[in-house]
């Protein structure tokens, strides 16, 4: 997870000394406020050139159809660290802006090791019955209209059972939240992407750069090519 806090802070290289400290400083009073919870569900699925089907919701997008492929279920996902992140945030960012924006990406770097964590539980479950998890894909990436965030929400009650909801954007808040669909496939394939990456095997989330279209983020992974 250092490794990640350093690329959302947009620091090439080896820290020193005194940021090491503040990354330490920030982990340590976002411990004391984060509080993860996250709600999943089971669906069936079926995937009809770019439309894929999830219980009611009938979804348009190339891209999910592509990582969907092949999937016979997919799970809607979705995660949160608490409002009382997005408070310590706002704190620091009146305070101390360095302290902000190293807060904002260890919460950046903890909400993604979280969700890669239930899926490396759900991995062992699946992996059981000799099946395969492709990587998450959230609303708002590539042709998966972020709007879709409603309906995502909805169907998982998130706002009841998490503190989850979305503002007229469909931006989530708190914040530091994710939404996701996660394909479940019977077949050992590649995701289906040009720059093919492989399925999720236990122990090794996938490389969600790997299969992201977007290849000028600043975000991007450096040693994953376009």
């Amino acid at each position: 997870m250092y490794s990640e806090i350093l690329r959302y802070m947009g620091h090439a290289g080896a820290p020193g000394a005194q940021l090491e400290m503040l990354i330490s400083s920030c982990l340590e009073k976002l411990g004391a406020v984060c509080d993860p919870r996250h709600v999943i569900r089971q669906f069936p699925c079926t995937v009809a050139g770019d439309f894929v089907t999830i219980e009611t919701l009938k979804i348009k997008s190339r891209g999910l159809a592509a990582r969907l492929s092949n999937c016979i279920q997919v799970y809607l996902f979705a995660a949160t660290l608490g409002a009382d992140v997005d408070r310590l945030i706002a704190q620091r960012s009146i305070t101390d802006s360095a302290e902000a924006l190293c807060t904002q990406a260890c919460a950046a770097a903890q909400i993604e090791d979280y969700c890669n964590n239930i899926e490396q539980e759900l991995l062992r479950d699946i992996s059981r019955n000799g099946l395969y998890l492709r990587a998450r894909f959230s609303p708002g990436y590539g042709d998966f209209d972020i709007a879709c965030q409603t309906d995502v929400l909805n169907i998982l009650q998130a706002h009841k059972l998490i503190g989850v909801t979305e503002t007229k954007t469909h931006m989530l808040a708190p914040l530091k939240s994710v939404t996701a669909v996660i394909g479940v496939s019977a077949e050992e394939t590649f995701c289906a992407q040009e720059s093919a990456s492989e399925p999720a095997r236990l122990g090794s989330p996938p490389d969600k750069c790997k299969i992201c279209d977007k290849t000028d983020c600043s975000f991007r992974l450096t040693e994953v090519s376009p």
